[in-house]
């Protein structure tokens, strides 16, 4: 019989769910395997995940992207051979919309049922760890991880306009430093990300040239802005031209060196950390991402 591990954030998201054990239990099952549940609050994802590749041909994470994360830096620290499956249980799943996986729950536990497929997905080394899909700078972010999906879905763009001109009034802006072998960047800042995804904060199709199998880094940086060319770049943001925008520089490379003058905190994988300068290079095909045979990105 083959053997899984399910490593469960109870702690994910923001409103409280349905317990998933049974139905993902059912559904590996059906698929001959023995499966163990794991339980973390986030502190310890990296650790179960590298104890369960111990064993476990197939690890299934349900959280949210930050322990998705973990799992990852897990499975790459010892060179895991098992596979990951992945399970939407946070508030923002951007790791989930990047894979044009399902959102519901119920959905995604029954395509665990399907025969599966994988994808050679790269991760992002940074100072000897590594994060799933994001390292981003700047209190601009968090203005759009914050608003809820429902009210996404019922408001569209205004929610995101609210958003980010109410953002204004409390965001600082920070003196950048990106070296890279490409080019070299030395500005002022309200916002910074080193992504493999096209989904970024919530917004789909923030990278859309992005993809975690490219075996590249894709990275933005937004200056200081009005009023108006913030309302510019949202909806930039949200028609996939981001890039497009004057205020707006960007560039594809492998490994680049990032520090700031004044950050004290930054956001890896959508959770919040102690800010340190950093070398970030991306680690290609090296997790392998079930997802259903036919799905498309």
């Amino acid at each position: 019989m083959k053997k899984a591990a399910l490593i469960i954030n109870r702690k994910s998201g923001k409103k409280k769910k349905p317990p998933v054990e049974y139905g993902v239990l059912r559904a590996l099952h059906g698929q001959n395997y023995e499966v163990e549940v794991l339980y973390t609050d986030g502190s310890d994802a990296k650790e179960l995940a590298m104890e369960a590749s111990r064993y476990a041909e197939l690890i299934v994470s349900s959280g949210g992207d930050g322990t998705i994360g973990e799992i990852m830096d897990g499975m790459v620290e010892c060179c895991s051979e098992a596979s990951l499956s992945i399970l939407p249980a946070g508030t923002v799943n951007d790791y989930t919309r990047a894979l044009g996986l399902p959102l519901d729950m119920n959905e995604a536990i029954r395509n665990l049922s399907k025969p599966q497929k994988t994808i050679e997905a790269d991760v992002i080394r940074f100072n000897g760890r590594h994060a799933a899909y994001l390292i981003a700078l700047g209190d601009f972010m968090e203005s759009f991880t914050g608003v809820s999906s429902k009210v996404k879905n019922r408001f569209g763009i205004l929610a995101y306009l609210y958003a980010g001109l109410h953002a204004l009034f409390t965001m600082k802006n920070y003196r950048v430093k990106i070296d890279a072998d490409e080019e070299k960047v030395m500005s002022d800042s309200i916002l910074t990300i080193v992504a493999n995804t096209s989904s970024v904060g919530s917004f789909d199709r923030l990278l859309p040239e992005a993809r975690i199998d490219d075996n590249h880094l894709h990275v933005i940086n937004i200056v200081p802005s009005t009023p108006k060319e913030i309302v510019e770049i949202i909806i930039a943001a949200f028609r996939g031209r981001l890039t497009e925008h004057s205020n707006v520089h960007y560039m594809r490379t492998k490994k680049l060196f990032l520090d700031t003058d004044r950050l004290e905190v930054m956001d890896i994988d959508g959770d919040a950390e102690d800010f340190s300068a950093m070398d970030i290079e991306v680690v290609p095909a090296c997790i392998r991402i079930n997802v259903p045979e036919g799905h498309a990105e």
